[in-house]
C-alpha cells in the first residue's frame, strides 16, 4: 500500500466493520468504536474523500449511509461482495441488527460475531433460513440472533422456530422483538426451551 493510501488503525477497523455489515450510519460508527461525533465524522470524511466509501442518502431527512467502494475492497482484498445499492426494505432492519451486535459485544466481548453477509457467502442450500447474525462463543456454543420488528404469518414464524429445533449448529436462538411481535414470538417460545425472547427496544 503506497503512502497515499496508508490507513490508521481506526480507519482499518471501520472498513472491516463495514465489510461485515454492508452499510451503516454515523451513529453506529460512534457506538461501535466509542468515538465522539466530531471524531467519527472526521474519519468518515477522510475515507469518502479518498474514494474508499460511498456516502448516500437512503431515507429522506435521515442520516446518510456509508458503504465500501470497489476500490477499497480490491485494495484490502476483502472477501465479501460490494454493495451496489441499499435495498430500502431492509435498511432499518439492518441498522437494528448492527445495534444489537454492538450491545451484545459489550456484554460478551470475547464472543465472535458472524454477520449475515458472511453466513450468506457460506450458504450451501438456497432454501436454508439464515439468522441475522451469530454470536459464536465456541464450536459447541453458538447462538443464532434474530431481529423481528414486523409480524410474520403464524405458520411461517412457527416453521422457522421449529426448524431451529431440528438443527445442531445453534445451541440457542435469541429473538429481539418489537412490541408488536413480542407476544406472538413469546407464545411459541414457551414450548421451545432453546429460544429466548428479548425486547428490542431495550437494546437499540
Amino acid at each position: 500500500m503506497t503512502k497515499e493510501y496508508l490507513l490508521s488503525v481506526s480507519e482499518m477497523k471501520i472498513l472491516r466493520f463495514l465489510n461485515e455489515f454492508g452499510f451503516c450510519e454515523i451513529e453506529q460508527i460512534m457506538k461501535r468504536f466509542e468515538m465522539s461525533k466530531s471524531n467519527a465524522y472526521f474519519h468518515m470524511k477522510q475515507l469518502v474523500q479518498r474514494e474508499f466509501l460511498v456516502n448516500a442518502r437512503v431515507i429522506k431527512y435521515q442520516a446518510r449511509a456509508y458503504y465500501l467502494t470497489r476500490k477499497i475492497i480490491a485494495m484490502l482484498e476483502l472477501d465479501l461482495p460490494v454493495i451496489r445499492r441499499i435495498p430500502l426494505h431492509v435498511y432499518e432492519h439492518q441498522l437494528d441488527v448492527i445495534n444489537i451486535h454492538i450491545q451484545l459485544k459489550k456484554i460478551y466481548p470475547d464472543a465472535l460475531w458472524i454477520s449475515e453477509r458472511r453466513l450468506m457467502k457460506a450458504k450451501k442450500n438456497d432454501h436454508d433460513h439464515l439468522p441475522d447474525g451469530v454470536l459464536f462463543f465456541s464450536k459447541d456454543n453458538q447462538c443464532a440472533i434474530e431481529v423481528e420488528k414486523t409480524p410474520k404469518a403464524k405458520g411461517r414464524l412457527e416453521g422457522i422456530m421449529l426448524e431451529y429445533g431440528l438443527q445442531k449448529t445453534y445451541k440457542e436462538v435469541w429473538y429481539f422483538c418489537s412490541k408488536a411481535v413480542f407476544p406472538a414470538v413469546s407464545h411459541f417460545a414457551n414450548s421451545m426451551p432453546y429460544i429466548k425472547v428479548f425486547q428490542l427496544a431495550e437494546y437499540v
